[in-house]
This record gives structure tokens, sequence and C-alpha cells, in this order.
């Protein structure tokens, strides 16, 4: 079982699209030092549309990865796979990745000698049957490796098409009774702290004595937290792209 470490920096859903490029800012500073991390932790659906079995996204993306392979190399960086973002073990050779059916992943959180149990997952796991195997589908290797070489015979207009929709697909809204729709689930995780992103709510609550963690997204808030572990506390910290 792996630490989540003081200072460890958590970030999820930046949607990364053509019209949406702050998250490279986030990387610079990431990569820099700017903002300090001892760990980071990618959530999913870091880009709007990426696997690793699609030549265009691959190069569409290319930057992005290209800089978190450099981060990689300096820090530990886990890859939570998203809805958005799977299959991404041939694109990333010095991250951790975890696809969906390694969710949550097993960590631990040590704060004064004091050890608690955190479990991690992008947030679309514990599904209904259909939707399950739906996500499940679209994962498998022989299709996606279909899709890539139809989009080639296209001339790539499968991507292009799919990458334009996301553009428009709105992401600021906020669950009404958030912490009653999320409860049900809670049933499925027996760690001290569960956190997620998926939902964009940004919210921390206790339930039934865990403490539930939802990531904002990144795409509107350019909002991230930061594990602060201090005076017999573990804290999630809320930080913004412009105050870092």
């Amino acid at each position: 079982m792996l630490e989540i470490k003081n200072g460890a920096v958590f970030v999820a859903d930046a949607h990364v699209n053509e019209n949406r490029t702050e998250f490279l800012s986030f990387l610079e500073l990431i990569n820099s030092d700017k903002i300090l991390a001892t760990q980071l932790f990618l959530m999913g659906d870091i880009f709007d549309f990426l696997t690793g079995y699609g030549d265009y996204t691959a190069k569409f993306y290319a930057k992005y990865i290209d800089l978190i392979e450099q981060i990689a190399l300096k820090i530990d960086v886990f890859y939570i796979e998203g809805n958005h973002d799977f299959r991404l073990k041939n694109l990333f050779k010095n991250v951790k990745i975890y696809e969906i059916s390694k969710q949550p992943v097993e960590f631990f959180i040590i704060s004064q000698n004091e050890k608690k149990s955190a479990q991690i997952a992008h947030g679309d796991n514990f599904l209904p049957f259909f939707s399950k195997y739906a996500l499940l589908f679209l994962r498998l290797k022989w299709f996606l490796r279909f899709m890539n070489f139809l989009d080639i015979l296209l001339d790539f207009k499968i991507s292009k098409s799919i990458l334009k929709a996301l553009t428009k697909k709105k992401l600021d809204y906020k669950i009404k009774n958030f912490k009653a729709f999320i409860t049900p689930k809670m049933r499925h995780y027996n760690a001290d702290f569960v956190i997620e992103g998926h939902y964009h709510q940004g919210e921390i609550f206790d339930i039934n004595e865990k403490f539930y963690i939802n990531l904002p997204t990144f795409a509107c808030e350019q909002s991230f937290f930061i594990v602060k572990c201090q005076n017999h506390k573990i804290e999630f910290m809320q930080k913004n792209l412009k105050g870092h």
C-alpha cells in the first residue's frame, strides 16, 4: 500500500481541449517547482478525450503528455483513469496508471505517527449493470484499435468530431443535495478518507465516519487540493492556479 505524502497535489477534471489550455500552465508550475508538490495525483478526465490507442489524440495532446512524463521523473505521478481518458499505459512510461478495474486504489496517510486509510477513484465506479459494462466495452483494446484504424481511414474525422462536440459540454453544474446523492455509494468504501473527482462539486464532508473529498473541476475553477499533515490534522486545502 502506498502513502499519500504531506504536500501531495490532487487535481481532477481539467477536460483539456483546444479552448481549455490552463492545465498546461499548471503543469509548468509543478515542473518548475513554483507549485511545490511531493506527489501529483491526476484524478481522471484530465483530457476531454484521450486513449492509448488513438493516434490523433496522442498527437493532439503531445505537449501535455511530455510534460507529465517530465514531472514523473522528479516525483511520483499517479493517474487515476476517468471516463474521458483511459487505456493510457501506452502513452505514459513513467506514470503509475490505474484503470477503472483497479479502482478504488488503496493508500494511507500519516499525521503525527497516526496512520489513516484512503481509497481513491475517479468516481465512475460502482455503476448500474448496463452503465458499467457499456463503459468497459468502450475500453476494449480490439474496439479501440478498430476505431483508430477507421479514424485514420477517415482522416481523423471521428476524433475531431468528438473533440469538437465535447467543447460544448456543460461542466459547471451543481448536484442538488450532493451529500444525500453520494451517501449510498459510500457503502462500497471502507477507508477513513475517500477521494473522488468526476462529479465536479468540490465538496468535503463526513459520511458515516468516513471523510469524503470530491475534487473541484479544474476546467471551470482552475482549482486543486494540496494535502497538509500538521498539528495532528490531515487537511485537503483548496488552491487556485492564479493564487497558488
